[in-house]
């Protein structure tokens, strides 16, 4: 075998490997194929792993697909997947799903982007009922069951409150969908600008502050060693970068339906230096305006199939038929 046969060899495996996954970390994707140079006995290097995304990229192309990487809006994980550049026609075209699942699915997502105080989720139960308003009604097994089905198939996911949000998949995948249909609801992370759908916002936005963030790019801007997104959340006292008020946040995402999430617990970072009477105007200004708002208030992925076995639901789907 030639050493053009061995490279060929090492790059059809690792491409095999990663559409039966379609996302997976990029530690994990070098390390695939990492694996295959091995297996096809080719020299690996990371030179070499850039030269093989690069040239699979052009083969790709003709089948409307592309291999993009982007950070986990949960834990700012750097992930690697395979999508289908035709988002726009993405949901019509799925054969997997009937015409009445089709149209159930398109309503699903309508109703997590323009769900209320930038939750982008829906509870459950909601999206159970959600099947008996379409124009051709689908029963509420059938619900539950199509629900636990986008659930596998990465489309959505539960969290262990149950509640459900587009994954990572969905948003990649249908971008321009989501883009086309619901512009004006889709907002953008301050420091990189790309969707932000799970994240934290400056208290006094969207009225009179633009400021939003993934908790990773939070991080980055806030110079905040904290692990935990809870603790990020309470981090307080501090100028905000976009309208220099005092920073408290409040929450982008599922925690938006989370009577836990209380303000009160906020850290105030300056406590320590700066004068509580400094930003007395900022609280009193717009106090009735701002209390409405506050009312409002993984490892590397390596196997993503497998993402959601311990996932909590408040639904018992029925078996999955497919």
């Amino acid at each position: 075998m030639s050493s053009d046969q061995q490279k060929t060899l090492a790059r059809v495996s690792w491409m095999q490997s990663m559409m039966s996954r379609r996302m997976c970390s990029v530690s994990f994707a070098r390390a695939l194929y990492e694996r295959c140079c091995s297996i096809a006995q080719v020299e690996y290097s990371p030179a070499a792993f850039e030269d093989m995304l690069a040239a699979q990229g052009r083969y790709l192309t003709l089948m409307d697909l592309e291999i993009r990487t982007f950070r986990d809006q949960a834990d700012g994980t750097p992930i690697m997947a395979l999508v289908n550049t035709k988002a726009d026609k993405l949901i019509e075209s799925a054969t997997r799903y009937s015409a009445t699942e089709i149209a159930y699915i398109k309503k699903l997502v309508e109703e997590i982007i323009r769900a209320r105080k930038e939750a982008f989720s829906i509870q459950s139960l909601e999206a159970v009922r959600l099947g008996s308003k379409l124009r051709s009604t689908i029963s509420r097994d059938a619900t539950e069951e199509l629900l636990r089905n986008l659930v596998q198939h990465q489309w959505i996911q539960l969290s262990q409150d149950g509640i459900y949000s587009l994954s990572s998949r969905s948003l990649l995948e249908l971008r321009q969908y989501l883009h086309n249909e619901f512009d004006e609801h889709i907002v953008s992370c301050t420091h990189c600008k790309d969707p932000v759908t799970l994240g934290l916002a400056c208290h006094y936005s969207p009225t009179r502050c633009g400021a939003r963030y993934h908790y990773h790019c939070a991080r980055d801007v806030f110079g905040s060693a904290v692990d935990s997104n809870d603790d990020l959340d309470r981090k307080a006292g501090f100028p905000c970068l976009v309208c220099s008020r005092r920073w408290s946040s409040r929450p982008i995402g599922p925690k938006v339906w989370s009577s836990s999430y209380n303000h009160a617990d906020a850290i105030d970072w300056n406590s320590q230096s700066s004068n509580p009477a400094n930003h007395h105007n900022d609280h009193t200004e717009d106090q009735s305006d701002d209390q409405d708002q506050l009312n409002g208030q993984q490892d590397d992925i390596d196997d993503p199939e497998e993402s959601h076995d311990s996932d909590q639901r408040d639904i018992k789907p029925r078996p999955l038929r497919v």
